[in-house]
């Protein structure tokens, strides 16, 4: 099996005084990729790119393989983002995941597909994705998730 680490990184659909969840990643008891319970909520201001860097390496260094017992009565929805259901997290928040797969390290930017995230495919239909060719810094990695979320932000029509 591939080595595989995923952070997931949230951005709520806001220009100031927004919150940000960031959230390691284990494996559930089949072994597929799975958050974490527990993670990072922030208000980082949009421009300390290096400091929403380093809460995105937190996350990594706490993801592993390790599978997850996950209560079924953890709510994330409430618990992580103060909203009253999944589906309004999915309205209200950007998702961009930071992979590591055997030494290669890729953003991927989501969109919202029914009661879930999906890829986000620009308009020629290709994956809105960034891979680094080496491990970035804290001040890169930040800097280009916090591209992808204002990239999506104007494509729905958040910044003019």
């Amino acid at each position: 099996m591939k080595k595989i680490i995923l952070v997931s990184i949230a951005k709520e659909k806001k220009i100031e005084d927004f919150r940000m969840v960031i959230m390691p990643s284990g494996r559930d008891k089949i072994g597929l990729i799975q958050t974490k319970d527990y993670g990072i909520i922030a208000y980082p201001n949009k421009n300390n790119f290096e400091k929403i860097g380093e809460m995105i390496y937190w996350g990594f260094n706490e993801s592993d393989d390790k599978v997850i017992e996950i209560s079924p009565n953890i709510k994330f929805h409430k618990q992580f983002y103060n909203c009253s259901s999944f589906r309004k997290v999915l309205n209200e928040y950007n998702e961009v995941w930071f992979e590591s797969i055997e030494g290669m390290y890729k953003i991927s930017l989501l969109r919202k597909q029914g009661n879930a995230y999906v890829i986000f495919e620009d308009e020629n239909k290709e994956a809105v994705e960034y891979i680094f060719r080496e491990k970035p810094t804290a001040l890169e990695l930040g800097t280009k998730v916090m591209e992808m979320f204002e990239y999506k932000e104007r494509y729905d029509g958040i910044i003019e």
